[in-house]
């Protein structure tokens, strides 16, 4: 069954728009309401980090181009 997205919208901007949701950091267990992820891309993968703004600790997913798991 197909994903329904709005008009325009990839895979990839829903993604981004699941990880705006404030992410609740897995060290210290703050909620961070201005979530800014930073994103890289190398070697077929999109990278995105964030780091928390009360403890440091970073929060890394890893999306594969490549289809490997």
């Amino acid at each position: 069954m197909a994903v329904r997205r709005p008009a325009g919208a990839t895979a990839l901007d829903a993604y981004r728009d699941r990880l705006r949701e404030a992410p609740t950091c897995p060290k210290c267990g703050y909620t961070d309401d201005g979530a800014d992820w930073r994103t890289v891309y190398r070697e077929r993968r999109l990278v995105y980090r964030h780091s928390c703004p009360r403890c440091a600790a970073v929060d890394t997913r890893v999306l594969r181009l490549d289809g490997a798991r």
